[in-house]
């Protein structure tokens, strides 16, 4: 466990509601509204000094959205509080804005309020509102059945890339560095399983991808199993990895901050879906067994736990600098 698991059950406890912090948005079912909050601090989730401050915007918005996209939702607007240090000017500010605001239009959502105070460092803490669409079922991590298929988008472990070696300040590594910049919240996908299924499991990988089939896996009380053949790698994961000898699947199950959507569909998806395999890759499968996520490897059959403290920690030592 992670001091902000304790802290997050411990919250439940205290609300006597621990199916309301069961996700990490709030689906209100009288209302059909899912809401979510997250904060950014420099340091911390961004650096002022590789990243621009259209840059932090974008991903303050696109963090919230993406959270929205992970229960099947379509986002409607945002709230932002700001604390900034005296030294930030207003040009900084509206650029920073600018950053927030574009991706608002592109995903179709509206920025409708805010705060302000001074700080010590940057602070962002965006607030989103969205909704699940009538005719459409929200997807929640405790909705995970034995037989189901594991799918995911996108590539995992290019944000850890992009990180390291704008870090590093290393030449081409294009994609990974424009990963970890603009992060794209997959909301039509979510959207798309929304529509579909009325029973589905779903999260999207803001801690990484073993962190989602971890936390998918206790919520469901079943057994997921990711096969390492079927995780895909992105070319510049793989470059990455053998020029500094790390495992690339390594990358992909722990880098975190990649902000794709994983879920647990029925077997029979393809009938509901004939083109679903078009925005995911099937990457494991779930079944009965002890709660928990297992890394199956070729040839040998051999399942190797996946670890939650290996995973993105925000109460550890990681930093942007």
């Amino acid at each position: 466990m992670s001091f902000e698991v304790d802290i997050i059950q411990r919250i439940a406890q205290l609300t006597g509601h621990p199916p309301d912090l069961a996700d990490d948005a709030y689906w209100n079912p009288n209302t059909r509204q899912i809401l979510t909050t997250d904060l950014l601090v420099e340091s911390r989730h961004f650096s002022r000094a590789y990243c621009s401050p259209e840059d932090i915007g974008w991903k303050a918005a696109a963090v919230n959205i993406s959270d929205i996209a992970g229960m099947g939702g379509q986002p409607e607007s945002l709230l932002v509080s700001l604390g900034l240090p005296n030294s930030i000017g207003l040009p900084w500010v509206e650029r920073l804005y600018s950053g927030i605001l574009s991706c608002c239009t592109q995903y179709g959502c509206r920025l409708v309020g805010g705060d302000t105070v001074s700080s010590d460092c940057v602070i962002i803490n965006v607030t989103a509102v969205g909704s699940c669409r009538e005719g459409h079922h929200v997807g929640r991590r405790m909705q995970a059945q034995a037989g189901d298929w594991i799918i995911a988008t996108g590539y995992h472990g290019l944000s850890a890339v992009g990180l390291q070696v704008l870090q590093g300040d290393q030449a081409n590594y294009d994609q990974a560095k424009s990963a970890h910049r603009r992060p794209q919240p997959r909301v039509t996908e979510g959207l798309l399983l929304s529509r579909y299924f009325s029973r589905y499991a779903l999260m999207d990988s803001s801690d990484g991808l073993a962190d989602a089939l971890i936390k998918i896996a206790t919520a469901s009380n079943v057994k997921l199993i990711a096969n390492r053949a079927k995780i895909p790698l992105h070319p510049e994961v793989k470059a990455f990895a053998q020029m500094h000898q790390r495992d690339p699947v390594e990358l992909a199950l722990y880098g975190g901050e990649d902000f794709q959507l994983v879920a647990t569909v029925p077997p029979n998806c393809l009938e509901q879906v004939p083109n679903l395999l078009a925005s995911f890759h099937v990457v494991g499968r779930v079944e009965d067994g002890e709660p928990g996520a297992w890394l199956e490897t070729p040839g040998d059959k051999q399942l190797i736990p996946l670890r939650l403290e290996q995973t993105y920690q925000h109460f550890s030592e990681h930093r942007h600098d």
